[in-house]
């Protein structure tokens, strides 16, 4: 009576209609009439058959192929917070700012949008006494910096160094601490600027106490959560690749956000560096370097010309000699500053006795937000709820299992023999596409609580970057990859057939292979062509790059051993 698996509660009442009024016909030889208290049973039962048919339709498929994914370890692809650049100023004194430090700003529409802090970063009265760029024989000054109380304007000044290549220059006046954890922002022209992959590739140095370049002073930048140039002592132990994004800081375990959620990067993710721990050995302070003394009194305030003339941290640069236009695509510099994402924290108590002990997790039954991961499921007491796939766990401890956007759980027994009557559960949500486009500015309230009272926040940039995750029907192309290619890119089809399971928004893969030196070697790369539409993206200019990224690890993960992939993503319009 009831087949088909898209049909309407409308439809379902008037074909149970027509079959009561088929029946009595058949029984009785005549008509019923129309019966309103029996049209509304009809009416209510269709309303709960139609969300029968959509459950088996789409939400029953979901969570068992929600289960294979996870079975066969395929990561499953999640909606992308919008991203921002914040910083912070009113700061009194040093403190740490953790993973799950919540700030608020306001969406174009009026409604608050949440963000988090993407790199845990050191917040201090430290200050920026001088930003500048060496470029073609003249000393740039960026805006940013202050001498004393005393903006220090753009300007340039010639110096007799013509054929050194060109160098980011910068002055910090710090406390005790040094530079460690401290945020700057580099504010270029555009995100896809050649300074900032320079910068990211260029060595970071302290200078020592007489103005020197040392080891003992020289960072290199590796990419961090969310895409942050993170900044490691060259002499620490160099990673297998530096190019994989790393989860986050260590300092941050208060708040398991890194673990629970691996952020991948932003749109201004690289524009962001984060200074490592300084240890006492490596705090040098000295007088401006010689070679660029001369012509920073030049770049200062009229009344301010030896605001540098004391030990400072100074920090410079090196890029490639090629670099062009380094001074152009520079704007400014700016201190406390660290990316932000859109993804909030939530909170919920789930009441067994009242809500049973399987919940869909919908903040406030909103269907526009998307959930990112599960932080942490705590008993009544505090206990920690494992994984329900945990066998080292005690047989009473409380578990829960996480899929398809529920979380069920078996509830703790304590000791007393009583079992749990609630947990405390904490997820990460994100807005998607409806956290972009929050203004400059706009993001203005600092709603964690700091040691830093008198803080204040404010975002540097527009939001951007925000989107869904890929609805079902993509899920069933990404698992019918798996099964074609056995999760390893063989051949030219393994790579067509992975890149369009990854991205169904892709057109045409065309690839080619190419040699390339490496730090091994001489070895065959798979350079992959991708071609995508950029009507089909909100925000192309911030998601093409991510997606070239993104699917150049998602590859390279599953090309055969000793070679390598190159991703470029090109726009058919």
């Amino acid at each position: 009576m009831l087949g088909g698996s898209a049909r309407s509660a409308a439809d379902l009442a008037a074909e149970m209609r027509r079959e009561f009024e088929s029946a009595v016909a058949t029984r009785f030889g005549t008509q019923p009439q129309p019966d309103p208290v029996l049209g509304a049973l009809f009416q209510a039962f269709a309303v709960q058959l139609e969300r029968i048919y959509r459950e088996s339709e789409y939400v029953f498929p979901v969570a068992v192929l929600d289960d294979l994914l996870n079975g066969l370890a395929l990561p499953a692809r999640l909606a992308h917070p919008a991203q921002t650049v914040v910083s912070f100023t009113n700061i009194d004194q040093r403190e740490r700012l953790a993973l799950d430090t919540e700030l608020i700003g306001n969406a174009p529409a009026g409604e608050q949008i949440r963000f988090t802090i993407d790199a845990s970063i050191e917040i201090s009265p430290a200050s920026l006494a001088f930003a500048g760029a060496f470029e073609n024989g003249k000393l740039h000054s960026v805006a940013g910096a202050r001498a004393g109380s005393t903006p220090i304007l753009p300007n340039s000044t010639p110096l007799a160094l013509r054929h050194a290549p060109p160098t980011l220059l910068f002055a910090f006046d710090s406390d005790a601490a040094h530079l460690s954890g401290l945020g700057l922002f580099l504010d270029v022209t555009s995100i896809e600027s050649p300074l900032i992959e320079a910068v990211a590739r260029s060595p970071w140095q302290i200078l020592s106490a007489n103005g020197a370049v040392s080891e003992l002073g020289t960072l290199r930048a590796r990419r961090g959560r969310g895409g942050v140039t993170t900044l490691v002592w060259n002499d620490a132990p160099r990673e297998e690749d530096d190019d994989i994004a790393v989860a986050g800081s260590a300092m941050d375990e208060a708040a398991n956000v890194a673990s629970a959620f691996e952020l991948s990067a932003g749109s201004y993710g690289r524009q962001c560096v984060v200074f490592p721990p300084v240890p006492p050995e490596r705090r040098a302070r000295s007088a401006p370097p010689a070679r660029f003394a001369e012509a920073l009194a030049v770049l200062l305030p009229e009344k301010s010309q030896d605001a540098l003339n004391r030990p400072l941290i100074w920090v410079q640069v090196p890029l490639p000699a090629g670099l062009t236009r380094v001074a152009d695509e520079l704007q400014r510099v700016a201190m406390h500053a660290v990316t932000a994402s859109n993804v909030e924290i939530y909170n919920e108590r789930i009441q067994f006795d009242r809500m049973g002990s399987s919940v869909t997790l919908r903040p406030e039954g909103r269907t526009d937000q998307y959930l990112l991961g599960l932080l942490s499921v705590n008993g009544e007491k505090g206990d920690a709820y494992v994984n329900d796939a945990s066998i080292a766990a005690p047989a009473d401890a409380g578990r829960y299992r996480f899929r398809s956007g529920q979380l069920e759980c078996r509830p703790h027994r304590q000791s007393t023999g009583r079992f749990d009557g609630y947990a405390m559960a904490r997820f990460l949500f994100c807005d998607g596409a409806r956290a972009n486009g929050v203004d400059v500015g706009s993001l203005k309230r600092i709603a964690s609580p700091i040691a830093n009272v008198t803080a204040k926040v404010a975002n540097l940039a527009v939001s951007r970057g925000g989107g869904a995750p890929p609805p079902f029907a993509d899920a069933r192309v990404r698992f019918a990859e798996l099964l074609r290619t056995r999760d390893r890119v063989v051949t030219i089809d393994d790579v067509e057939i992975t890149a369009r399971a990854f991205e169904p928004r892709i057109k045409r893969v065309e690839v080619s292979t190419a040699s390339e030196l490496g730090p091994q070697g001489v070895r065959q790369v798979d350079v992959v062509d991708v071609r995508v539409a950029s009507s089909d993206f909100a925000d192309p200019e911030s998601e093409l790059p991510r997606l070239s990224m993104l699917l150049q690890t998602h590859l390279q993960q599953r090309v055969i051993m000793g070679r390598g992939v190159r991703v470029t993503v090109l726009n058919d319009g």
